[in-house]
């Protein structure tokens, strides 16, 4: 799978791509708000053989990783992922992260703009959730561009990195993306 914008790709990862990924996976400040630790190349190219698998929403493990490389740098800088929620009300959990070079330029934006736009025209996901650490100040600035709706604040919900989390959950209807 393929989804192309004005200036990125987002793309099935590779191997020729893991030395990319450490450039966010490794960096403790990329990974803050993340559910995993800050990787080492070892790390990365172990989780990669599981997730070099994770090639559409719709296969049995309902994953999608891609890769957000960029034209102009013609590297990798980022990923996006959807999971399809096991609830059977064809939604779907999107994630992304963005390597820190990359931040600030709308490179987040814009991949996740094109996969919320291939999730909802070619894979008929009907709503899309998104979880964000309260803290995660440019996330959720990112998620009011995009149109989602704040559904509620999970206070201290989530154990992460040895701490207690809040989350904010956000959501988009199909029908409100193609309104836009």
């Amino acid at each position: 799978m393929r989804v192309d914008t004005e200036r990125l790709v987002l793309r099935p990862l590779t191997q020729a791509d893991l030395p990319d990924l450490h450039e966010y996976h490794g960096n403790p400040d990329s990974v803050r708000y993340i559910p995993w630790p800050v990787r080492t190349p070892e790390d990365i190219s172990t989780w990669f053989e599981r997730a070099e698998n994770y090639t559409s929403i719709r296969n049995e493990d309902g994953h999608l990783l891609l890769g957000i490389e960029s034209l102009e740098l013609g590297r990798v800088i980022g990923q996006v992922n959807a999971s399809l929620l096991p609830d059977g009300n064809n939604t779907a959990s999107l994630g992304y992260i963005i390597s820190p070079n990359a931040e600030g330029k709308g490179f987040a934006s814009e991949a996740v703009a094109a996969l919320v736009d291939h999730l909802f025209t070619q894979e008929s996901i009907h709503r899309i959730v998104l979880d964000i650490d309260v803290r995660n100040t440019p996330s959720i600035k990112l998620a009011n561009r995009l149109g989602f709706r704040l559904e509620g604040t999970h206070l201290e919900n989530d154990f992460l990195k040895g701490e207690w989390c809040s989350m904010h959950v956000f959501a988009l209807l199909s029908r409100e993306w193609q309104s836009n």
